[in-house]
């Protein structure tokens, strides 16, 4: 009887540490950049506004399971933008980040009822044990003072499951607040 009884306790010990253990083999953080990345205003004029890398969203994981993420949904808080355009990109850890083809994931599509950033990759992707995206946008002079005095929160529902409990106990947003009032990395 006091074996089954300690064995039983060993294995009730053994799974709440590994639960715990789980919890913590995934996160999200999310930095500010706010980067021109094209200085030529000819061609600013030709994209419709300033090509402005807006910060980065980092996945983490210390597990060996296999994640994958198709979609990445970035809600709006300021007041309301008509239309917006971005691209997600890659960021490769060991290489200099240039917004290519190459290094695409997806453009992105705005709603403007729900004030959203619909990033829909065009295939699923395998998350490493850290995977880096760069969102860029293209902002034009009207929107760039909305984009300064807002953030984007990245939505919950979009994430794989492991990276479901992270999200709901931190506020995954990325305020591009230029004056270092609001601008903070979010989350670890």
């Amino acid at each position: 009887m006091k074996r089954l009884t300690y064995v039983t306790l060993s294995i009730l010990i053994i799974t709440s540490g590994s639960c715990t253990l789980a919890l913590e083999d995934f996160s999200v953080s999310l930095e500010p950049k706010w980067q021109n990345l094209e200085h030529d205003q000819q061609k600013s004029k030709e994209f419709g506004g300033k090509w402005i890398l807006v910060g980065s969203i980092t996945f983490e994981k210390k597990s060996k399971e296999l994640v994958s993420l198709d979609k990445i949904n970035l809600h709006w808080n300021g007041t309301d933008i008509d239309n917006l355009i971005g691209s997600l990109y890659k960021k490769y850890p060991d290489k200099e980040f240039i917004p290519i083809e190459d290094n695409l994931i997806c453009d992105g599509s705005w709603n403007k009822t729900k004030q959203t950033l619909i990033l829909k990759f065009t295939e699923r992707l395998t998350l490493g044990p850290i995977t880096t995206f760069y969102l860029v946008l293209t902002v034009p002079e009207t929107t760039e003072l909305m984009l300064k005095n807002g953030s984007f929160c990245l939505e919950e529902q979009c994430l794989p499951e492991p990276f479901k409990p992270y999200a709901r106990k931190r506020q995954l947003s990325l305020s591009v607040n230029t004056t270092g009032q609001n601008t903070k990395k979010s989350a670890h």
